[in-house]
């Protein structure tokens, strides 16, 4: 979906991390039917940075439930009601970044995902970074700056590594009130970590 975030936006996201930089960002494991938190460059090399200012979050929320749901509905009769997230991703060619294959929907804690997007917010500026679906071919995708490329958290999907600059991204996740129930009674299974970065990069009222 082309246009659902303008250039202006995109370069306030990045602009947001460029003045408050981002750390390391890690996946998520099942360990003793617990959600953990790990970090290991072998699988995955990127920083986040989460906005706090609340209005950047509404900007953001409101430009992605004005185009991405009705879309998403058309496509797959889905009812898009929920957003998990708000994370300015970096993959920095100077430390490799990179995202091996994965799935997002696979432990207890993120069983609740349905749909990923990825908002590239610098197409164009960096080399390599593509996105892949290594179940289906090597075609690889580079969404335009600002569109919205959205995908089952099902699939198996991987970041390529850059080679040149930095791959800006917008991440969030969607999912509908009876996954939110999924998430709820799933929240006793969370690390404490995983606990608070959720609630770090979400917002308190996660509807659409």
């Amino acid at each position: 979906m082309p246009n659902v975030f303008e250039p202006a936006f995109c370069d306030r996201l990045i602009e947001l991390y460029a003045a408050e930089g981002g750390v390391d960002s890690g996946f998520m494991r099942e360990r003793d039917g617990r959600t953990m938190a790990m970090l290991d460059y072998a699988h995955k090399r990127r920083s986040d940075h989460v906005p706090q200012d609340p209005q950047i979050r509404e900007q953001a929320r409101a430009r992605i439930h004005r185009r991405v749901p009705p879309e998403v509905k058309k496509a797959f009769q889905f009812e898009a009601a929920r957003m998990e997230r708000y994370i300015v991703a970096c993959y920095d060619a100077s430390t490799g970044g990179y995202f091996n294959a994965h799935r997002d929907n696979t432990m207890r804690g993120t069983a609740h995902r349905r749909f990923a997007v990825t908002f590239t917010l610098n197409a164009g500026e960096y080399e390599g970074g593509e996105l892949r679906f290594p179940e289906f071919g090597t075609r690889t995708y580079v969404p335009p700056t600002g569109a919205a490329l959205v995908f089952s958290c099902s699939l198996l999907h991987e970041v390529l590594p850059i080679r040149t600059g930095w791959r800006f991204a917008f991440l969030p996740f969607l999912y509908d009130d009876a996954a939110a129930r999924i998430r709820e009674e799933n929240n006793a299974y969370l690390s404490d970590e995983v606990e608070k970065y959720r609630d770090k990069t979400s917002s308190k009222n996660e509807s659409g």
